[in-house]
């Protein structure tokens, strides 16, 4: 996650994250009549040092469809945010469990010593016979008696607060993609029936796709209005498609849907068509766009669209990573001061005791791919 943090001098910095962009010498100053040294006065800016995007290259489900004029691989940046987080395991065993215990039905029942079809009357006299004590026929002891401590009808779903569902889906996606088996296509369009079950069949195979989770959304997005909880929690937003394009998805997407539908390990999830959460609360409006980490671990590969991939981003809050990127090197440059050229700096004389004067290095900044490089000052 995105650290922005102020702190003084003398506090203890976790992470190589940390750079110094002001400082001030040390002073002296009479204390209790003695001198003693004041630590000097310094921000620290931290900033993450990994690059905010990552590029993966671009497949087509068609190879028909690549273009052949191109030799170079075509890349796609996606968020280091959302797609190059460290995989977090236990994380992703929480949702495991989490996505298992929803899809229980939790039906079983058994009947007690009240419902079963018995009357209450004593089957034999307390004392006198000798014999155990019994009471009626529906005792737990005897044949078609009750169960005792049997069964009962519940619900196993556990909750599971939202920032660890979203870690959990972030580690599932950054781990397929450091193992090479997740794939962006272009888009999903493919060729009409009858034959088209057969020929995306052995596409798959070819490819070794054949195992896969398809995920599509439209593209372009219209972004909600955002306000205070909204921009704390990028999943509880609800990203608005126009009917238009919604009409124009499920145009391009209906032979493919078609075709993918009779192949047993292939899946196809559009993303915009995801139900909200089932018992809406509080503290969790919407769970992470109902993508859970399971999902996506059960498939040795994942293949998506770029509506998919930007309806990823929003809801997992990629693309407000980047933003606040693009803000934090916007700052970064302002509070920098001026760099001196190489000829200035060579006439500039050296000082009395000998060292020439100190200078700050400069921070080389890239704001298309928002690269960062270390800004340290003297």
């Amino acid at each position: 996650m995105l650290r922005r943090t102020v702190q003084s001098a003398g506090a203890w910095l976790r992470g190589p994250s940390a750079r110094s962009l002001h400082s001030s010498p040390a002073s002296t100053q009479v204390v209790n009549g003695e001198d003693a040294t004041v630590a000097p006065q310094v921000e620290f800016f931290a900033v993450e040092r990994t690059s905010p995007v990552v590029h993966t290259r671009l497949s087509y489900l068609d190879p028909s469809k690549k273009p052949k004029n191109s030799q170079n691989a075509q890349l796609v940046p996606l968020s280091s945010h959302v797609f190059q987080a460290p995989p977090h395991q236990h994380a992703m065993h929480l949702a495991t469990v989490y996505y298992l215990d929803a899809l229980r039905s939790g039906t079983a029942s058994t009947k007690t010593r009240s419902e079963v079809a018995f009357s209450g009357r004593r089957i034999r006299p307390q004392k006198g016979t000798g014999r155990a004590r019994l009471s009626d026929a529906g005792n737990p002891m005897l044949r078609k008696g009750g169960v005792a401590h049997g069964p009962r009808p519940r619900d196993f779903a556990t909750d599971l607060p939202r920032k660890v569902r979203e870690l959990a889906l972030r580690s599932a996606l950054s781990a397929r993609l450091r193992e090479g088996r997740l794939h962006i296509v272009p888009s999903l369009a493919w060729i009409p029936p009858p034959t088209s079950t057969n020929r995306l069949a052995r596409l798959l195979n070819q490819k070794a796709w054949n195992h896969a989770l398809f995920l599509s959304a439209p593209r372009d997005p219209t972004q909600p209005a955002q306000g205070h909880r909204a921009e704390s929690r990028p999943s509880s937003r609800d990203l608005i498609y126009t009917e238009e394009q919604l009409a124009n998805h499920k145009h391009y997407l209906r032979n493919f849907a078609m075709a993918a539908r009779n192949l047993p390990q292939v899946e196809l999830l559009q993303l915009q068509q995801l139900p909200p959460h089932i018992r809406p609360r509080a503290d969790h409006a919407k769970k992470p766009g109902e993508l859970h980490a399971y999902q996506v671990l059960q498939y040795p590969r994942i293949i998506m669209d770029l509506g998919a991939l930007e309806w990823l981003e929003e809801k997992l809050g990629g693309s407000a990573v980047q933003e606040l990127y693009a803000e934090e090197l916007q700052q970064l440059i302002s509070t920098q001061p001026p760099r001196k050229d190489k000829s200035e700096s060579e006439s500039t004389p050296p000082s009395s005791d000998g060292n020439s004067s100190p200078s700050t290095t400069g921070v080389a900044t890239d704001a298309a791919t928002f690269s960062i490089a270390d800004a340290l000052s003297s």
